[in-house]
């Protein structure tokens, strides 16, 4: 089967997952230009718990898709920059942030190609972006603060559905986070069966997901 038709079959299936933001930007403008496709809208249960009592300060969402997080920290008081290679994630994160008169920069770019300040963010996010979590490690280390929180979450290489490992194979390998961001704290890990915010299969909403705070020294 064509690439262009194994993405197509799995829009159909809501399973396209997030980390292939990394390489089709184009291919996530249709998923987000879609009125029928499965985006979630909420904060992160994860986000949530983990922010509830931190004071507000800087934030950076990676790979925010529509905004639901930054927009939730923005409320919350935090200043936050989200950054998104799709175009009309973006503009969505925008239009809700405008309908709920919050503000917060919202940038259409790669965050790998991105100057990340030393020492410049509280709180860094990067949820279902699998490989950026995994390429700029070492860049979301040093720019936390000390005292500074990441959060990842994403899916395990194990949970990719064949559906969605013909298109591509990336997810979390066992204690992969752990070794990558050793450096850091490590306040919680989890790897387990729970629902995946995204890529479910509708007929097996369960999921093997990677959870990971951490925090600099």
């Amino acid at each position: 089967m064509k690439p262009a038709a194994v993405l197509a079959a799995l829009i159909s299936l809501n399973l396209v997952p997030a980390q292939t933001r990394q390489k089709a930007p184009q291919s996530w403008d249709q998923i987000y230009l879609n009125p029928d496709a499965r985006v979630p809208v909420n904060p992160s249960a994860l986000v949530l718990e983990t922010t509830a009592n931190l004071p507000a300060g800087v934030a950076l969402d990676a790979g925010m898709g529509n905004g639901r997080n930054a927009i939730y920290l923005a409320r919350k008081g935090w200043k936050v920059t989200g950054v998104d290679l799709s175009e009309a994630a973006v503009r969505r994160a925008r239009e809700e942030a405008g309908r709920l008169k919050v503000e917060f920069d919202a940038h259409v770019g790669d965050v790998e190609k991105m100057l990340l300040p030393r020492a410049s963010y509280d709180l860094i996010l990067c949820l279902y972006t699998e490989p950026l979590a995994l390429r700029a490690a070492r860049r979301f280390i040093d720019a936390l603060k000390p005292g500074g929180l990441l959060v990842i979450e994403g899916r395990h290489i194990e949970a990719l559905s064949p559906a969605s490992a013909a298109y591509t194979v990336t997810g979390f390998y066992d204690n992969q986070l752990l070794n990558l961001y050793q450096r850091l704290r490590i306040l919680r890990y989890e790897d387990r069966q729970m629902p995946s915010e995204w890529g479910n299969d509708s007929q097996d909403p369960r999921a093997r997901v990677v959870r990971l705070v951490a925090q600099k020294r």
